[in-house]
This record gives structure tokens, sequence and C-alpha cells, in this order.
């Protein structure tokens, strides 16, 4: 699990974006001339095979500065766990059915992508912008949603058991989603944008 001071350190950090207008949420709108790094797509797609993300971590910890972009990319039932893909750019993508249970995804960008079925548990979700994305039957058990941003997201069936969960929820599909069972807090954040105020309410209802 992500430890309490590197999770005090992303919703920080998520709540500047937050502050700064970066994570507003609306309404989230296709783009073109995806963006595709053939070389990563490669390595990642080497270490998927072997069931073992440690070249592909050893090489985010080597490039710091070199951004994740792989758009529109069909990785559908890859194995990703434990994966760094912090401030990676995958708007566009099939991840269908992909296992990223513990992987590193803070502020990462999901626009529009499919992930339906896919397994964050244990995932570090803080500041993930998912708006419009294809969550159906996701595993987000033990995963953390700080600030995360699940707008006009399909959650239908979705597993939010015992994650900690404080995120936009504006016009989500929570049909037989059950909130009861994650672990959300009680007060609003410093900052909460005007047009997501109502959120809360219903956060609380479930």
């Amino acid at each position: 699990m992500i430890q309490t001071k590197n999770k005090r350190q992303r919703a920080s950090v998520a709540l500047r974006r937050v502050q700064s207008g970066i994570l507003r949420v609306k309404a989230p709108t296709r783009e073109t001339g995806a963006k595709f790094s053939r070389e990563q797509f490669e390595v990642l797609m080497k270490c998927s095979d072997r069931q073992d993300m440690t070249e592909w971590n050893e090489w985010r910890k080597h490039n710091p500065n070199q951004g994740v972009v792989l758009q529109d990319v069909n990785i559908a039932g890859a194995h990703l766990r434990g994966a760094d893909f912090g401030k990676a750019d995958f708007r566009g993508a099939n991840l269908r059915g992909a296992d990223l249970s513990g992987a590193r995804l803070y502020d990462f960008n999901r626009r529009w992508t499919d992930l339906s079925g896919a397994d964050f548990s244990e995932a570090d979700l803080c500041g993930t912008d998912f708006r419009g994305a294809d969550l159906r039957g996701a595993n987000f058990s033990r995963a953390y949603l700080y600030y995360t941003n699940l707008s006009w997201t399909d959650l239908s069936g979705a597993n939010f058991n015992g994650a900690d969960l404080w995120a936009f929820l504006f016009r989500a599909n929570l049909t037989s989603v059950d909130l009861s069972r994650s672990n959300r807090s009680s007060k609003l954040p410093a900052y909460y944008p005007d047009d997501c105020v109502h959120e809360q309410e219903r956060i609380k209802a479930f």
C-alpha cells in the first residue's frame, strides 16, 4: 500500500492543481492527432509478456522527464501490475481487462479510454483524470482516489471496497455500485470547484 506520507503529498499536489483550475470538472472533448511512442510501447509489451514490470519501471526511473505517450493503443488484458504510469497519457486507449493492481497512476490521463473490467486494486490514482472513460466492472478495491476525476464515466458494477475515495463523480453512471464500502472523508476538501459542490451530497447519499 502507498505510504501515508506519500498519500498526503499526492493529495497536496492534486489540491494545488484543483485550485489552479487544472483539474476543474468540465465536459470531456475528443482530441485529434494522437501521440504514440513506439519505443515505450515495445518496452511495455515486453514487460507485460514477462509479467514483470522491472525493466519498465527502471526506464521510467532513468527518464523522469520523458512523458509516456501511448494514445489510442490496444493493450487489452495486458499484465501491468505494479507499473509506474505517473503522468502517462493513454487517451483513447483500450485497456479492457488489464491488470493494473498496485500500479502508480497519479496524474494519469485516461480520458475516453476503455478500462472496463480493469484491476486497479491498491493503485495510487491521486489526481487521475478518467473523464468519459468506460470503467464498467472495474476493481478499485483498496485503491487511493483523492481528487480523482471520475466525471462522465460509466462505473456500473465497479468495486470500491476499502478504497480511499474522495473523487469527482459528476454525471457518472453508478448503477450497481456500493460506495458505502469505501473509506470516504466526512469533510469537504479545502477547495471545491463551484460546479461540483452538489457532488458532496451525492457522494454522501451512498
